[in-house]
């Protein structure tokens, strides 16, 4: 690997204090998103929700953007202009379509929202240890390219949310990746294991919930011996980038708005970490629960079932990352990259300046606040030993 950065970089001129934690949004709104995490049992897991050093972000502070290096365009552009010029072609890039668009199981929904969280680790002098780029290309490619790594140890966190009809957010996940040497290694938080314990739950909440038809349905389905079809949920390119099987638990409606609330917010996370949500007499397994209902622990439409909770499954879309779209659909007239690079789809180097929203590609800079704030820096072979700095076999 060798570094080569492209452009200057402007100057930091946001006067970032040594004494406060990077931040890459304002105080007050890092405040506002702190607040919203959810309590999770695992010790650890709250101590590090609780690290005045995560590094919170949502689209906002890190644009969704992508790499083009082999069209007429070249450079880094945001995943919402489409640089095609054929009229048939809806996006132009593949970051606005399944599987790469939202978070894994949201495609179907229409009030779920996310914001995100980076740890980087420290080395033994206490000092942070920075992500590294360097420059890369692949086949599709006509000038060469940007990939990083981030250093094992690094932490990302993924909060799901979703509104209410009070118009408030409320979370009902959160996934983790941590950075080992060779792998990401993934853990999920969700206040419910199994339907046993969301009945559990509403006894606890509700103790007259026989009285309510409602909740006496939902109870009756949840202690039920379930009987699922096996559906499978693919994308539609000729090479397919995800496909899998599932049975699909679709939970009547709680018809309580604040029972939900209560569930939600009252409720400590657990790790679901290799569990299915339910199982039949069959074999045929969901991993997470869907409805139809406009307010429940998960969102209406949810996909989620059809993701096993473990780190290969997660991998069936992560390994995408960084890779051309013609690997997907060679005949398409789309361009460039996959977000993202090193498995995670929501981070980049790049400066917010050199994003292109007009199709007109200026170059690539990498992020001066990064950089300045020492979380940013070329790959060194010196200064990066494969310790810490190993690239992960078939990640670009």
């Amino acid at each position: 690997m060798s570094a080569n950065s492209s452009g200057a970089y402007a100057a930091n001129s946001s006067g970032e204090s040594k004494s406060e934690p990077f931040r890459l949004m304002s105080a007050a709104k890092d405040r506002q998103f702190r607040a919203m995490l959810p309590r999770v049992e695992d010790a650890e897991m709250q101590r590090t929700l609780a690290d005045p050093a995560l590094i919170l972000y949502t689209d906002a502070e890190i644009t969704p953007a992508f790499q083009d290096w082999g069209s007429g365009l070249p450079g880094i552009h945001s995943v919402m202009y489409n640089i095609s010029a054929n009229g048939t072609e809806p996006f132009g890039n593949g970051n606005r379509e399944f599987p790469w668009n939202v978070a894994g199981g949201t495609h179907r929904t229409t009030n779920v929202t996310t914001f995100r969280f980076l740890r980087l680790p420290q080395d033994e002098q206490g000092k942070t240890l920075p992500i590294v780029w360097y420059r890369s290309s692949q086949a599709d490619d006509r000038q060469t390219g940007y990939s990083w790594i981030y250093p094992v140890g690094t932490l990302f966190g993924e909060v799901l949310m979703m509104r209410g009809p009070d118009g408030k957010q409320y979370v009902f996940e959160l996934r983790v990746r941590s950075r080992e040497q060779s792998a990401w290694k993934v853990d999920l938080y969700r206040p419910f294991r199994n339907p046993e314990q969301l009945a559990n739950r509403i006894r606890e909440l509700r103790p007259q919930w026989e009285s309510t038809p409602a909740l006496t349905k939902l109870v009756a389905h949840l202690e039920s011996e379930p009987t699922m079809k096996r559906h499978t949920l693919a994308d539609n390119h000729p090479h397919v980038a995800f496909r899998a099987t599932a049975g699909v638990d679709e939970l009547p409606a709680v018809g309580d708005d604040e029972l939900v609330r209560e569930l939600l917010t009252g409720t400590t996370f657990q790790s679901v970490l290799g569990d299915a949500w339910r199982a039949d007499q069959q074999g045929v397994r969901a991993f997470a629960p869907t409805t139809s209902a406009a307010f429940h622990i998960v969102p209406a439409r949810y996909d989620a079932g059809f993701l096993e909770n473990d780190s290969r499954s997660c991998m069936r879309c992560h390994d995408t990352v960084n890779q051309h779209v013609n690997r997907f659909d060679f005949g398409r007239d789309w361009y460039g990259h996959i977000r993202g690079s090193d498995g995670i789809f929501s981070f980049h180097p790049f400066d917010p300046s050199c994003i292109s929203h007009n199709g007109f590609g200026v170059g690539a800079r990498m992020n001066s606040r990064l950089e300045q704030a020492g979380l940013l820096a070329p790959y060194n072979a010196t200064q990066h030993p494969v310790a810490k700095y190993q690239r992960i076999p078939k990640l670009f």
